[in-house]
């Protein structure tokens, strides 16, 4: 992305708002209401272009519209986790719950669960030994893109496979939190949808693994620190447990 001018990155970013909200595909009218950019109507749609040329914009064949690629989300991500953090009342609460519920593994998986699903609005999932539990799969409902059942089902059915869940993790598994967007999961039917995880102990076991399955247009700035935060939680609960 070394290419993209400042200009070209502030019509992207403006662009990606627009998707964020309301996953519509987003016009150069519809910029110059909403933002202060600076620019005519057809000095964005040049750069819309030109964005489109670099790979961070395409369009459908429905809509004189753009909507941002899968690489361009991934640029947006990378932009707002340099400044985001989790609210501190949040983090209170799951490093409480942890604490708390750390002599049950029953009470700290659901703890974790519950606090993440409504935390993140997203679908929520632990795999551990030969189980894998999740739960929010309503909160999928609050996205208008993924109100269709052949997607919903798709979701569960890979919530249901937990080797499918343990191999991909595995796969794509780094020393932090992991991030794939769109069709970077490889997974046909989701395209729509993005995967964060990351591993974390869990009694007997390091190789846990935690997971939210969401929209594109999920909260990244809430759904990266959260699991950060569990993730650490989690390990200052299980020292000494190993």
């Amino acid at each position: 992305m070394a290419n993209i001018t400042e200009r070209q990155k502030r019509i992207l970013m403006a662009i990606i708002e627009e998707f964020m909200e309301s996953a519509d595909e987003v016009g150069s009218l519809s910029l110059m209401e909403k933002h202060k950019l600076g620019v005519s109507p057809a000095t964005i749609r040049n750069e819309m272009a030109r964005l489109m040329d670099m790979g961070l914009l395409e369009k459908s064949h429905i809509s004189s519209g753009r909507h941002p690629t899968d690489q361009a989300l991934r640029l947006y991500v990378s932009n707002i986790l340099n400044s985001s953090s989790l609210n501190p009342l949040i983090m209170v609460e799951i490093r409480q719950g942890i604490f708390r519920d750390r002599f049950s593994k029953e009470s700290v998986l659901n703890s974790i669960l519950q606090i993440l699903s409504d935390e993140t609005e997203s679908v929520v999932f632990l795999v551990i030994d030969n189980m894998c539990r999740y739960w929010g799969l309503s909160n999928l409902f609050k996205y208008e893109e993924l109100r269709d059942w052949e997607k919903l089902q798709r979701v569960v059915n890979i919530l249901e496979d937990r080797d499918f869940l343990t191999n991909m993790m595995n796969k794509y598994s780094g020393s932090g939190v992991s991030l794939l967007i769109g069709e970077e999961s490889g997974i046909k039917n989701l395209e729509g949808c993005s995967l964060v995880f990351t591993s974390l102990p869990f009694w007997d076991t390091n190789n846990a693994h935690i997971g939210i399955l969401g929209s594109k247009r999920m909260d990244y700035a809430r759904c990266v620190p959260a699991l950060r935060e569990v993730q650490s939680a989690m390990r200052n609960a299980m020292k000494g447990w190993n």
